[in-house]
């Protein structure tokens, strides 16, 4: 009987390195993560120079705009709340609607609606407290009561005098606003162009919790008024921008407002020749990145282009193999580049990954859609259905055949849960 014995077997594997494992990170960051990122590495290694967009302050208002009845700014004693709004739209309307509900006197709504006419936009105030107050004859003092009620409204950060004021606004609401955050608000063009140096001097925090609070300032709206100028946007400025070209074709870029830039800074005595590889090595990977992005990116619209045209019930079946496939990419790494990026799109703000249609549910003209595409169906189907005698599981079966898609009562009842869609006794 032989004893025991020592064997050497060979196996096939593959050891991802520490320099790719970064690569992929960075992949997978939005704007904001990357914003952060690169201010730590920049506070670490002088030969990093980061540049952070950041979105100018408003512009004056030289003329006062009636958004909302003609006459209503008159004054206090010509306001009128019932007629207030009447021909008002989107972020004016928001506003002007919560007015009547903050303040309990005419001539407080009326200057109110003074601050409302200097509003921009963006959400910012293009005037001082001052101009406003003279618009509507009040004291300065009376006005800047008026200007902090008016602050409560949501989104935080409307009626903000400043992109540090809008930013500090939506800090307090998060809790966060706590000393070396508000010393970072008031060094923003520092953290503009990536003075790294000064902001952990003035902060007074190391280069890791630097880089999260830069993460974190990053990722809030600094123009919360915009979203009103169509679907309600999630609160971060978007990494991607979605538009027609010259030619009426879709094309997409990355979004310039929120894209941090890095470059290589040659100092005259270099700090260390690791430091000036880090750098190199980040300039080139951050430009694969974008290039990676905008290829997912561009697939995906081109391949989605009825869902771009039509909307969601034109969504096809896409996964991260199809699109690696024809990319020449791992499908881990499409799946890395679609997580968490927000697209801008011409009505509207999405995610990347919402192009990616989950399910497939074939048709009768050989197509086939997304099962997302499906529950949008349903949804507009029972929108439209009669309040007293709603559509049964059936019925909804011949809808969806009279658009050429065949499925059974059951896989029906399937996706009609999953569109959070109630059965027809629990409509009526």
């Amino acid at each position: 009987m032989k004893g025991p014995s020592l064997h050497q077997v060979q196996y096939p594997a593959q050891r991802m390195s520490q320099t790719m494992q970064r690569a992929l990170n960075l992949l997978q960051m939005d704007n904001a993560e990357l914003s952060g990122l690169l201010i730590e590495e920049a506070a670490h290694n002088p030969h990093v120079q980061v540049t952070l967009p950041m979105p100018e302050d408003p512009a004056p208002v030289r003329k006062h705009r009636h958004w909302g009845t003609p006459g209503l700014m008159a004054g206090a004693a010509d306001f009128d709340p019932d007629r207030m709004g009447a021909e008002a739209t989107g972020l004016y309307a928001h506003v002007q609607a919560q007015v009547g509900l903050l303040f309990q006197t005419a001539n407080e709504r009326a200057i109110a609606e003074a601050f409302i006419a200097a509003l921009d936009l963006s959400g910012w105030l293009g005037e001082t407290v001052e101009e406003v107050a003279r618009s509507a004859g009040c004291a300065p003092e009376k006005a800047e009561q008026v200007l902090l009620t008016l602050q409560e409204v949501e989104p935080t950060g409307l009626f903000a005098r400043s992109l540090a004021e809008c930013l500090r606004l939506q800090l307090a609401e998060a809790q966060a606003l706590d000393v070396p955050m508000q010393h970072l608000l008031d060094n923003l063009p520092a953290l503009a162009r990536g003075d790294t140096a000064l902001l952990l001097d003035r902060c007074g925090v190391d280069a890791p919790e630097l880089g999260r609070m830069v993460t974190l300032l990053r990722s809030l709206d600094p123009k919360p008024g915009a979203q009103f100028d169509s679907a309600p946007a999630p609160r971060r400025v978007p990494d991607l921008i979605v538009s027609r070209d010259s030619q009426d074709r879709w094309q997409v870029v990355m979004n310039r407002a929120s894209t941090p830039e890095v470059q290589v800074a040659h100092l005259a005595e270099p700090s260390s020749k690791e430091g000036l590889e880090t750098a190199r090595w980040l300039e080139r990977t951050l430009s694969r990145r974008s290039q990676m992005i905008l290829r997912v990116a561009g697939y995906a619209i081109a391949f989605q282009h009825a869902f771009l045209e039509q909307g969601p019930t034109r969504l096809k079946p896409l996964t991260n193999a199809e699109v690696g496939a024809a990319l020449g990419l791992h499908e881990t790494t499409v799946g890395r580049i679609r997580n968490g990026l927000l697209m801008q799109l011409p009505e509207r703000v999405v995610t990347l990954d919402a192009f990616f249609g989950r399910g497939r549910v074939a048709c009768r003209n050989g197509g086939s859609l997304a099962g997302d595409a499906i529950a949008a169906i349903l949804t507009t189907l029972v929108a439209a259905e009669p309040p007293k005698a709603p559509l049964t599981d059936a019925q909804l079966v011949d809808a969806l055949a009279l658009r050429g898609i065949t499925m059974s009562r059951r896989t029906l009842a399937n996706w009609r849960k999953r569109a959070g869609i109630g059965t027809a006794s629990e409509r009526k």
